[in-house]
């Protein structure tokens, strides 16, 4: 940058590259550019002011683009008025841009120099004189235009320069002034290498933008980048206030009044640049604060807030301030962010995404945004020790720098063992602004609880007197703990890890002297070598493989206030002959004994869990009430035979699960009375033959009876139980139902029917207003005369009786009526069979499961209401019942078949992978046993309302095939696929073909590509999307059990409904989406094949840029063209399997 050396020319050229500067000069350079103006450049340039000034424009050009965005990017404009600036266009076209800019909040500072700004202002003298010249050569609007600049500028309190002083002392003033203002904040540091912070930035930035309130709140534990990203912003935003400043560590810097003194000082002189304010005391300080700043616009961080007296004593109210002030908080707290009222927006940091977890760690440890290529497995493990924590990555990626394989390693290795010190002093400052009580929840919770249900442990604290219900709130807002989807408490894995390393520290040398112990090597320790103490309050045995334990009877004896006893997969060798009276929860898997230690009273027990034990009931209960029992546990007990009398025994219990007790006969008559029984289950309990005649059970909610076949008898329910909304009598051998089923006034979902016996239902059926979920299996039998009129008519022909009858019914399965048979069979092995084409009548139909109905060869039209087909292993599927199906459901999204990616120009082969080629697919390390997938699904169904699944606008279908149809816009070999939409999300179909691969080659025999395989495949599976390599969410998850070839699935969503759940991750108007699928956990009934996603396809409205890319497919076997037919699977010995589809999500 240098001076203007030529005539007529002002400081208005650039040719570099636009730049963000401090102070923009604008001048007229006969008049002052050998020296007023080149003594004022050099003093700002020598007190660190980044100053633009050029002379590198010839003479005669225009005013150029680039110099305007310098105009817009400037700080600070400093206009230097002089006797001939209004005779240079070029001069009045940059003090027009000025002025615009001062409109959006430039500070302008105009300088007179040897003119008085009356002349300027009434445009007399020279200044009048050349606007006149310029009105001679010009239009009018444009010399306007310049009139009202002049005006509005002259009008602005600058400096007046009259020689009645040096130009020394004259401009060393101007200096001075412009150091002392908004320049005086220089950008604060950010960070290193600050991934992911755009992003959050952005998604911030525009809800200040589009909210009125002052205050935003930014929350989250600490470590996750609160005050990186507030500092973010004040950089992004300060320009635009009339006074800025950030006040970072309040936590420590207000523990005492002198320090809130120096911070309210500190607040007062950042924004009044007045070094004289002296407070005295906080009371004045509150005063002054509201006295002087009221009345201004100005940007405020408080970083690091825990307590609501640190806002009061800095803020006052939030409503001091001018309008459009605002105020940025940072916190651990969102509790505390909830207290300041409606005046306050929420911003909740979420961790790092998978890719951002991966550069940023990568920058910290290689210099380059991903790892080293053979560092990529041990890059991977920290990302998932570090869980998205950006602190936790930092701290990592630093430490493992320069170092060697086997040093990472080992470094990580102990990672996960030990926390790092650093890490755990940031993490621990939440824990410690803990009561005691929430301390111990925290531990408990982190020792013992952590994937719990959150009713369960809320019960078990409370008896515990530990106020959970108030606790567990504060630890949710202190970000130590969150409750998930599935109403289940966790917490982030390093959070988990300190408070475990709490316990630890209580006495790190001797177990036995510490609260709680769950590491498998100190209990067993403490219990072989009887080094218990009174400190113990929980103990967990739990072994990652089975093993067994040689314990002394009484080696619980010295742990009088043990709380919880947690046992599995270990087999404790002797029976115990002790337990504490001061225990909670036992839960011990495989207990060996046949009842508990004679010594024992269980008056505080709460949860008593022995599933797979040999406890027998009558024992257990002959001697004593468990008056504080809640929470019982017995299933797949083979020694129970027959219930006692819980009624009395156990008043309070709440849950009671007896599911695959499978020798249980009897149920006695009393339970039908228990006032106190929530949720009941005694699925499979195959010998079970007698309940109670009569139910009168007011809070039952959850009762289940499938696979019980002996049963023939459903209760009476003789008064109204409007608690019940789940009853599963399906595969029983119950024919008919009491009339009194209509007591059931809250039931949501009914299952009933079987393949062996019909079953008539009453009349009374139709009194169940609120059914939303009615499955019928075999013949089940609606009643002739419903007795309402000319509604009975629509009700037996089916056709529309649940909008009449059953209004609230969106679920309805296997109606007999929709069927035709050859010969009487079961459904699943008819030689004939076939949907009736006036199944499109049931026009409240969403879910349609037809699963291995091996003979169906053609699916109807279905109604508009459908959400989703099962058609898994319906091998006689011809393809053009298939095309139609696809369509249909692409018409029911407004996806047409005609939807083109404008990108794809040359064709490109996809031909049928070779299992060499796939079978690196293959993750061994998701192979799960059945029991543990079957467990896995369990845990997604933790409440009633995940078996009252609500479809809304999503769509699905499964049906057996190896290829997407050629219509699809977007296909690729790979598991993931990407694409490019517009600013708002379209509707979208995502494809994949779930391969079976076989384990051997010496399985490979009958391995056509979709041929019968001879093995059963369940899998979960998930979707991924992210956005521009941004966040990666889930899409959707699901579960295909029991395939026996390759599959399609087809999976979609509305716009509606995409725009809801991904519409913030969407930036401009254009994004680049990537949908990956991959399978999460995996079983093979027989060891010979696995799944694998062999390709992928999405269907949808892009805007993709030219590629050279189009799809031919070969060797295809499904949904191709109209002509094609799919070639029949079947095997000569392939048998239907009983097992169904099901989602992670509901249980059908």
């Amino acid at each position: 940058m240098a001076l203007v050396t030529y005539e007529g020319a002002s400081s208005s050229s650039f040719t570099h590259q636009p730049k963000k500067f401090d102070v923009f000069l604008s001048f007229r350079g006969e008049d002052t550019r050998l020296g007023f103006i080149g003594h004022l450049y050099n003093a700002l340039c020598q007190r660190g002011i980044n100053t633009f000034i050029d002379d590198n424009l010839q003479r005669g050009e225009e005013i150029s683009v680039e110099l305007l965005k310098v105009i817009e990017s400037s700080r600070i404009s400093i206009i230097v008025f002089s006797e001939n600036y209004a005779s240079s266009k070029w001069c009045l076209d940059e003090l027009a841009k000025i002025v615009e800019c001062k409109k959006k909040d430039q500070l302008v500072l105009p300088v007179f120099y040897n003119i008085d700004p009356s002349e300027i202002r009434n445009q007399k003298g020279k200044f009048g004189v050349a606007l006149s010249k310029h009105e001679e050569k010009l239009k009018d609007y444009k010399v306007q235009s310049w009139r009202e600049a002049l005006f509005e500028a002259a009008n602005i309190s600058g400096w007046h320069y009259k020689q009645n002083c040096s130009e020394f002392e004259f401009i060393q003033g101007i200096v001075e002034e412009i150091s002392n203002s908004k320049l005086n904040c220089m950008p604060l540091f950010v960070a290193r290498y600050p991934v992911g912070i755009n992003y959050r930035v952005k998604t911030i930035l525009s809800d200040i933008e589009s909210n009125d309130g002052h205050i935003i709140g930014i929350y989250g534990p600490g470590g996750i980048g609160k005050t990186t990203i507030a500092k973010a912003i004040f950089n992004r935003i300060c320009d635009h206030f009339d006074g800025f400043c950030y006040l970072e560590n309040l936590r420590e810097r207000l523990g005492t009044n002198t320090g809130v003194i120096e911070l309210q000082e500190t607040l007062l002189f950042e924004i009044l640049r007045n070094t004289n304010l002296k407070l005295g005391n906080k009371s004045r300080g509150i005063n002054m604060i509201k006295e002087r700043l009221s009345f201004m616009r100005i940007l405020l961080v408080l970083d690091d807030v825990d307590k609501q007296i640190q806002i009061e004593n800095l803020l006052g109210r939030c409503d001091w301030f001018a309008s459009r002030s605002k105020i940025i908080i940072t916190t651990r707290d969102k509790h505390l962010l909830a207290t300041l009222g409606k005046c306050c927006s929420m911003y909740e940091v979420k961790g790092l995404d998978q890719d951002e977890a991966l550069e940023l760690l990568s920058m910290h440890a290689f210099q380059s945004n991903k790892p080293k290529e053979d560092y990529s497995e041990l890059a991977n493990r920290v990302i998932q020790h570090a869980r998205g924590l950006p602190l936790a990555l930092v701290i990592m990626g630093a430490d493992l720098n320069g170092r060697t394989k086997p040093e990472w390693r080992s470094a990580i290795d102990k990672y996960e063992r030990i926390p790092n010190e650093e890490i755990q002093k940031i993490l621990e400052i939440s824990y410690e602004g803990l009561d005691k009580t929430e301390k111990d929840i925290f531990l408990d919770i982190a020792c013992f609880f952590k994937g719990f249900h959150k009713e369960y442990v809320i019960d078990i604290l409370d008896a515990c007197n530990l106020y959970p219900i108030y606790g567990i709130r504060r630890l949710i807002d202190k970000c130590l703990i969150t409750v998930g989807p599935y109403d289940k408490f966790f917490m982030h894995d390093l959070l988990q890890q300190m408070g475990r390393d709490i316990v630890q520290r209580e006495s790190p040398d001797l177990p036995g002297e510490r609260s709680r112990l769950w590491c498998y090597e100190d209990v067993q320790k403490v219990l072989t070598q009887n080094t218990g103490s009174e400190k113990i309050r929980g103990i967990r045995i739990c072994s990652a493989e089975p093993s067994k334990m040689k314990l002394e009877p009484k080696c619980l004896e010295k742990m009088k206030n043990l709380k919880y006893l947690i046992v599995n997969n270990v087999d404790i060798c002797r029976g115990l002959k002790y337990l504490p009276n001061e225990l909670r929860v036992i839960d011990w898997s495989g207990f060996p004994l046949s009842s508990l230690p004679s010594n024992f009273d269980p008056q505080k027990l709460v949860a008593l869990n022995m599933p797979e034990s040999q406890v027998t009931l009558d024992k257990l209960f002959k001697r004593i009430q468990y008056k504080s029992l809640t929470y019982m546990n017995f299933n797949s007990n083979q020694y129970i035979r027959e219930l006692p009398d819980l009624l009395s025994a156990t008043p309070n219990i709440k849950n009671l699960d007896l599911r695959e007790c499978r020798k249980l006969v009897k149920v006695p008559e009393n339970i039908g009375y228990h006032d106190k029984l929530e949720s009941w289950d005694l699925r499979n309990c195959v010998e079970l033959q007698i309940l109670p005649s009569c139910f009168a059970m007011k809070s039952l909610k959850y009762l289940r009876l499938l696979g019980c076949e002996r049963v023939k008898r459903f209760p009476d329910i003789p008064q109204e139980m409007e608690n019940l909304e789940f009853l599963i009598l399906r595969d029983t051998a119950i024919r008919e139902l009491p009339p009194s089923i209509g007591n059931l006034t809250g039931l949501k979902r009914l299952d009933i029917g079987s393949n062996f016996y019909s079953c008539q239902l009453p009349s009374s059926i139709y009194k169940l207003q609120h059914l939303r979920h009615l499955i019928l299996i075999g013949n089940v039998k609606f009643p002739k005369d419903v007795g309402i009129g000319r509604q009975a008519a629509a009700c037996n022909s089916y056709g529309g009786f649940s909008e009449y009858c059953l209004p609230m019914l969106n679920f309805l399965k296997k109606l007999t009526s929709c069927y035709t048979y050859s010969e009487k069979c079961l459904l699943s092995g008819s030689k004939d069979l076939n949907l009736r084409e006036s199944i499109i009548r049931f026009n409240r139909l969403t879910l349609l499961i037809i699963g291995n109905s091996k003979f169906l060869k053609k699916i109807p039209k279905l109604p508009k209401s459908i959400r989703e087909v099962d058609a898994r292993n319906c091998i006689s599927l011809n393809s053009e019942s298939l095309r139609k199906l696809i369509l249909q459901f692409g018409r029911i999204l407004g996806l047409s078949p005609n939807m083109k990616c404008s990108g794809v120009k040359h064709r490109v082969l996809m031909d049928s992978h070779s299992h060499r080629n796939l079978s690196n697919r293959i993750d061994c390390s998701s192979q799960v046993s059945l029991s543990r997938f079957n467990a896995i699904q369990d845990e997604h169904h933790p409440t009633l309302d995940f078996y009252l699944y609500d479809y809304e606008e999503r769509y699905e279908i499964v049906v057996p095939g190896k290829k997407i149809p050629n219509w699809i816009n977007h296909q690729s070999n790979e598991s993931s696929i990407s694409f490019w939409v517009g600013p708002e999300f379209p509707s979208i179909a995502v494809y994949a073909v779930f391969h079976l691969i076989p384990l051997k080659d010496s399985y490979a025999n009958n391995d056509k590509y979709g041929s019968i395989r001879d093995d059963l495949i369940d899998c979960v599976y998930d979707i991924f999307i992210s956005i521009d390599s941004r966040e990666q969410r889930l899409f959707d998850s699901g579960s295909i059990r029991a395939l026996k070839c390759d599959h399609l699935l087809f999976y979609g969503e509305t716009h509606n409904r995409l725009q809801g759940k991904f519409g913030d991750l969407m930036q401009g108007d254009r994004n680049h989406v990537e949908i990956s699928c991959k399978i999460t956990y995996w079983v093979s009934r027989n060891g010979k094949y696995a799944p694998v996603i062999a390709r992928t396809g999405v269907h949808v409205e892009c805007i993709c840029p030219p590629q050279n890319s189009v799809i031919i497919q070969h060797n295809s076997q499904n949904v191709d063209d109209d002509t094609e037919q799919l070639a029949p699977l079947l095997s000569q010995n392939g048998s239907t399997d009983g097992l169904r589809r099901r989602r992670p999500f509901k249980l059908l």
